[in-house]
């Protein structure tokens, strides 16, 4: 359970404060004794003299942290997910690709070691995407560089090096795409589930501004507005619109057309992907 709420003033910590009491005595009725070690607060924030406040549950002070887990994403008070994918996934993966390396010894067929991969290392490095995806380069080069290190190892292990001397080679020759690609894939698609409801996120729908205008050869589908700092300008519905609108809009000549409106979303899927892919060749 989370509660929160827009904090400036003593006066709604103390709302906030009554809401755990609130929570905490529903819970002692229905006997369902909280573990007040496990409860947390976190002020999310990007002033410096952040407002603090002592809430108690139980008349137990709850501890305060920086950084916490949610489904299994690390969210730090910026709401910036470096964490995430700077400390989180990346070096847990290449711990992965250590015990991969070292176990794979005797493997006589380079898609068995890929395989490996793509099911207990690649699976974290793309799990939630849409809500962390980085946009600097340098974390992007650095997620990017745990699928290059395997595809490096499987070149040299099978003697492909000569034949295979970068990672575009690479990645074609065992018919992957960079994890950059993937990810907007992905962003692609959670648009698609989020515009026809196949996603319970009202308040996410609701943020989506449909373009009723269309002065311009090419028109974006979606509005987006002007915006002065990265946090904005990157918010992961804004990132998905931008990328639908510069696709879209790249392949008015493209024979795949790709329309979030009226197509089956496994139809949608599958033109996603082929665009994708038509664009990285050529």
């Amino acid at each position: 359970m989370k509660i929160f709420t827009n904090v400036k003033d003593v006066e709604q910590c103390a709302t906030l404060q009554s809401d755990l009491q609130t929570v905490s005595e529903w819970c002692y009725a229905n006997k369902m004794r909280l573990n007040v070690e496990k409860c947390c607060i976190i002020s999310f924030t990007r002033k410096k003299n952040k407002f603090t406040y002592s809430y108690t549950i139980e008349d137990h002070s709850l501890g305060r942290r920086n950084i916490v887990k949610d489904l299994g994403v690390l969210i730090d008070e910026q709401l910036t997910f470096r964490p995430h994918y700077e400390y989180y996934i990346v070096k847990r993966c290449h711990r992965i690709l250590g015990f991969i390396i070292r176990s794979t010894k005797n493997f006589k067929k380079p898609r068995s070691i890929l395989n490996l991969f793509l099911s207990i290392a690649r699976s974290i490095l793309e799990y939630c995407s849409p809500v962390w995806s980085p946009y600097y380069n340098v974390h992007i080069d650095n997620i990017e560089k745990v699928q290059k290190k395997i595809l490096k190892f499987i070149s040299r292990k099978y003697n492909l090096g000569r034949t295979l001397k970068n990672y575009e080679q690479r990645l074609s020759k065992f018919g992957l795409t960079s994890l950059k690609t993937r990810r907007v894939r992905y962003d692609l698609l959670c648009l698609h589930k989020i515009l026809h409801s196949f996603l319970d996120a009202p308040g996410l729908l609701s943020s989506l501004s449909i373009n009723t205008r269309h002065r311009t050869r090419f028109p974006r589908t979606f509005t987006l507005d002007v915006y002065k700092n990265n946090t904005s300008y990157y918010n992961p519905i804004v990132r998905m619109c931008r990328t639908y609108n510069d696709l879209a809009c790249s392949g008015k000549d493209s024979v795949v057309d790709i329309d979030i409106f009226n197509s089956k979303f496994s139809s949608y899927k599958k033109a996603v992907t082929e665009r994708l892919k038509r664009d990285i060749t050529h």
